[in-house]
């Protein structure tokens, strides 16, 4: 089951601009408070996290505490520009740190910082960094663009030097973002073996805090860095983590002024703190958005069944059905979007913990604001169906075809609807949606799966991969804030999964567009976010257009903050605790 949060609000848009070069700073009071004031911000969390290195998992957590005690070479501010961290500059063609082909990176350290430990920084813990990364024993490679490095030179202390195979983008996100950056070569452990790392618990960081104390199950502490490298940053002294696994529990120490934040809630807490007074509410996208991917291309063969000794041979199961010929008209699938009214979906399934989706661009930077979820608009849906021959001339509530290429007069229009068992939403999303497609005449035949049967890899024979589907369901997201390489996974026509790739292409929709593909290799060679959002953006409307895939809702995740707290600012692009150096508490 993956993780889904509730929601209240929409944050507002967010619209990327050029890069900048400095760090963005919170609106401090003119005379803040000294360190040692003992200001302390206190946030419940109902359980342990796995540690503190978030490439190791994504449940939230790692994200939350890495970025108390690690930073990266450069961060995303919340309107999607970069800023330098670690480093002094961002590297670019202009100021020589990209080459002209991009394939060389040059990135210039700060020297004057030091580990929580008094340890210097230097250009070595970002080779170590890289080295553990594109260790094949910590498979991490994938999700961070560290496979296109080819090798790393470290010519000073405070010089790194990186030499790609080919251009890759998300040059400036690569090192840092979302609680993950650089780790320190003398504390952590072996290469090859990141899972097992001292440094993962026992954090030796740049970051603002520093872990004082952990006790499993209990809470954990973090005390300001004396060592810290921006000079009268923080201004909290602690930040107490208390275990509390009830929910309300967790609700009520903030609405007793107990608590500072409470994070993640779930409806039942935010009925419960709707009535406290002066609580401020965030709301974010998460990563996961609900979808429906149509089965574009021809199926692949599945060996039968192998006959049994003995006097009776098996009796064959039937493959399952491959692509339906009605789907591969645009003018059909998008009748179908049409008749999903979204957000009766959001409310009746999924209790308002989800907002309507137009695409796969709907969080962060990459935001594309002119596309919007198509109107329910169930009459519209019927039209387009008569357009291309489908037609209820027998009047039992059923459109069957007349006059459809590829499908015999009178045959109706049937869609068998798959979705996998690993999460009872799933299931009833399902079922609504089954019941939008029969009021315009569709006749549905739903199929549950478990997760492996439908989404298994080529030796498990999963329905995708075999291209064995018609219509399925499920929800997914690009991980971290750059969508770059899952847009390629999903949708490039080189990614449809066969024999040659081990069914590992992520496109089992067998979606295949000339201009896409274009479009995509364009985004490789686009370093700044602001450039490459209008080609996403581009992407995204030939996709709205063309319909291999419907975006039905998003999930989002809501925080509840105390007024006591001063100068936090929501970042879209980076996790919750992304400007803790700026925050302040009141009593």
């Amino acid at each position: 089951m993956k993780k889904v949060f509730p929601s209240l609000l929409v944050l507002a848009l967010l619209l990327p601009l050029p890069a900048c070069q400095q760090a963005p700073a919170a609106s401090l009071p003119a005379e803040p408070p000294l360190p040692g004031s003992l200001m302390t911000a206190i946030i419940p969390i109902p359980r342990d996290p796995p540690g503190f290195n978030a490439y190791l998992s994504d449940t939230g957590y790692e994200e939350l505490f890495g970025e108390l005690v690690y930073e990266g070479l450069a961060e995303q501010a919340p309107d999607g520009t970069f800023y330098p961290k670690l480093a002094r500059e961002l590297p670019t063609y202009e100021n020589g740190g990209i080459s002209p082909d991009g394939l060389t990176v040059i990135w210039k350290l700060r020297d004057h910082i030091v580990w929580s430990d008094g340890r210097p920084f230097t250009s070595d813990d970002v080779l170590f960094t890289y080295e553990a990364l594109h260790h094949p024993n910590n498979r991490l490679a994938r999700d961070t663009g560290i496979d296109l490095i080819d090798s790393v030179e470290t010519p000073d202390d405070f010089t790194v030097i990186l030499h790609y195979r080919e251009p890759y983008p998300n040059i400036w996100g690569q090192f840092g973002g979302r609680g993950v950056g650089i780790f320190p070569r003398h504390a952590c452990g072996d290469l090859g073996w990141m899972l097992g790392w001292d440094c993962n618990t026992q954090p030796v960081g740049t970051g603002p805090f520093v872990l004082q104390s952990w006790e499993k199950g209990k809470s954990i502490v973090l005390e300001r860095n004396p060592r810290y490298w921006q000079t009268g940053r923080p201004f909290l002294d602690r930040l107490v983590f208390p275990i509390v696994p009830d929910d309300l529990v967790r609700s009520d120490m903030l609405a007793d002024g107990d608590a500072h934040v409470n994070l993640w809630l779930t409806p039942e807490q935010l009925k419960y703190l709707a009535s406290t007074p002066d609580l401020r509410f965030l709301t974010l996208p998460s990563r996961w958005l609900l979808r429906i991917a149509f089965n574009l291309g021809e199926p692949l063969p599945i060996s039968p069944n192998p006959t049994p000794t003995g006097r009776r041979r098996a009796t064959p199961t039937p493959s399952p059905p491959g692509p339906n010929p009605a789907l591969a008209n645009v003018l059909v699938r998008q009748a179908l979007d049409l008749a999903i009214d979204r957000q009766r979906l959001a409310d009746e399934v999924f209790g308002g913990r989800a907002q309507p989706a137009a695409s796969e661009f709907f969080r962060g930077w990459a935001i594309c604001p002119e596309l919007t979820p198509p109107a329910y608009d169930p009459d519209g849906a019927r039209m387009l169906l008569s357009q291309v021959g489908w037609l209820d001339l027998d009047g039992n509530g059923v459109v069957e075809a007349h006059g459809v290429a590829a499908v015999p007069d009178g045959t109706p229009l049937t869609v068998r609807f798959t979705a996998p068992d690993s999460w009872d939403a799933l299931v009833k999303a399902q079922k609504l949606v089954s019941q939008m497609w029969k009021e315009i005449g569709i006749k549905v035949q739903t199929e549950i799966v478990g997760p492996r049967d439908l989404q298994g890899g080529w030796e498990e024979k999963g329905l995708e991969v075999m291209g064995q589907f018609q219509v399925d369901l499920w929800d997914d997201g690009y991980p971290g804030n750059d969508p770059t390489d899952y847009l390629i996974w999903r949708y490039a026509s080189w990614s449809a999964p066969d024999k040659s790739n081990g069914g590992q292409g992520g496109n089992v929709m067998r979606f295949a567009n000339p201009e896409v593909d274009r479009l995509l290799l364009q985004s490789l060679t686009q370093v700044d976010p602001s450039q490459r959002r209008t080609t996403f953006c581009q992407i995204g409307r030939l996709l709205a257009e063309q319909r291999p895939m419907l975006y039905l809702v998003y999930f989002t995740e809501t925080h509840a903050v105390s007024p006591k707290v001063q100068n936090m600012v929501v970042n879209p692009n980076d996790a919750f605790t992304w400007d803790v150096l700026n925050w302040q508490t009141s009593k």
